[in-house]
């Protein structure tokens, strides 16, 4: 199940880096984006707490509208946080949606 989910998380960060990466939209995104990749590569961290980090740290860059991702990425982050919440990691009350748990 966990190589399922690691999967799944590693196909939607890459889609939404190649979606964006030649996109006008701030660079803190794609630095998530590949801070990403990279902790999944190297295997070190929950996929479910990457993909966390993941969801959070783009969330920050866009709530203030000035950073759209469409609605094909908003699709792919809603999916990141449903795998977050995912494979029964245990999560500290803070919660999966706590903007402090980025990267």
């Amino acid at each position: 199940m966990s190589d399922m989910i690691h999967d799944e998380v590693f196909a939607l960060v890459d889609a939404i880096y190649n979606d964006v990466y030649d996109q006008p939209i701030d660079d803190h995104i794609k630095k998530t984006l590949l801070t990403a990749a990279k902790y999944l590569d190297a295997g070190k961290m929950p996929a479910q707490v990457i993909a966390a980090k993941t969801m959070n740290g783009i969330f920050i860059w866009t709530m203030d509208g000035h950073n759209p991702l469409g609605s094909a990425n908003g699709d792919r982050i809603n999916r990141l946080m449903r795998l977050a919440r995912s494979g029964g990691y245990k999560w500290t009350t803070a919660g999966v949606g706590d903007l402090r748990v980025q990267f």
